[in-house]
């Protein structure tokens, strides 16, 4: 009977084990720089001060779409409106926004015509209407040929969406219609852009020059970064890339990647150069405490992170919530500078 009972305790247990899902120090701290980076890299080359309208069409920016000042656009993409990043910080704040990540020649809409009820905070002497910007479905929330939102309350598949160089709306990579390429892959243009631009299909390199390896498979050879370059410049296919609007292919400025490299330098250089700024205002004493504290921080959570790392456990949530307390704790008790100090 006792070892029924120990059988059903041990099957509990490790019923309520599956259901807990845990993380190491490590993979927790990972997961945020990921996402630290991922921020950078699309709102680090922004301003969140100034109204982006001033400097007009700019090349690509982060935008946001306004649902509550727009509720129309829900329906009709057309009566959407982009706002850059420093209005949905200064007039848009708590507003239903639609991160919408990047586009490529776009002027802030934040209190023009199509916001009657709104003027800009932060730059108001702005045109009715904006004609060279593009609208999409992204700016009612919805995206790819399903025509759903992301993330998708109702769809249970976990899937990575990427977005269309050409009309930059974006798609689940399993709407696609091919098979997405595991690595070597920067850049993707979805089938209806291919349809509409031709001239695309003289670059399809995989049904061209398919490579054969050692082990007979095939695999494609082009360069995800550099294939723009071999685009035809000659006068009438010039004329044609901007008869059809895609001209942008051309600019070694247009590819996302180099945006986001752009964001991350300059996360990079504040970072340092507030992290600089803060040390070079601390007095002596503030400055011996400040190091005597991270010194103090680094020693303790070694020490008690070297316990999990000899039982081989895992650091939950709990653990560095308890260790933080632990360290407060002993802040409290010495809260008060010796006089000599002073």
């Amino acid at each position: 009977m006792a070892d029924e009972n120990n059988t059903e305790e041990n099957n509990a247990n490790n019923v309520e084990d599956s259901d807990t899902v845990t993380l190491t120090l490590n993979e927790v701290l990972e997961l945020e720089d990921e996402l630290i980076e991922n921020t950078a890299a699309v709102l680090g080359a922004a301003n969140d001060k100034t109204c982006s309208y001033v400097e007009g069409y700019l090349k690509r920016q982060a935008l946001y779409s306004c649902l509550t000042c727009i509720p129309e656009a829900k329906e009709d993409p057309e009566k959407g409106a982009g706002i850059c990043l420093a209005c949905s910080y200064h007039c848009h704040d708590g507003h239903d926004l639609v991160e919408l990540y990047t586009k490529r020649n776009f002027r802030c809409d934040c209190g023009n015509s199509k916001f009657p009820n709104l003027e800009c905070n932060l730059f108001n002497e702005k045109s009715d209407i904006n004609d060279l910007n593009s609208y999409n479905q992204n700016f009612s929330g919805f995206y790819c040929v399903c025509h759903r939102p992301y993330p998708d309350p109702e769809d249970p598949v976990p899937d990575e969406m990427v977005q269309c160089i050409i009309c930059e709306d974006w798609y689940h990579t399993r709407h696609l219609g091919t098979e997405v390429p595991s690595n070597n892959f920067s850049e993707m243009i979805c089938e209806a852009c291919v349809k509409k631009n031709e001239f695309l299909l003289h670059y399809d390199d995989k049904a061209k020059k398919p490579s054969q390896s050692a082990e007979g498979d095939t695999s494609e050879e082009i360069d995800p970064i550099t294939w723009r370059k071999e685009l035809c410049t000659c006068d009438d296919c010039l004329r044609m890339y901007e008869n059809e609007d895609v001209a942008f292919l051309l600019d070694p400025e247009d590819p996302v990647h180099l945006y986001e490299e752009k964001g991350k330098a300059k996360a990079k250089e504040i970072v340092e150069n507030h992290d600089r700024d803060f040390m070079n205002s601390l007095n002596r004493v503030q400055l011996v405490d400040c190091i005597a504290g991270y010194n103090d921080l680094k020693e303790h959570l070694a020490e008690y992170l070297k316990k999990f790392a000899e039982n081989k456990k895992i650091v939950r949530e709990e653990d560095i919530r308890e260790f933080f307390e632990g360290m407060n704790a002993r802040k409290k008790q010495r809260v008060e500078v010796p006089h000599y100090c002073r």
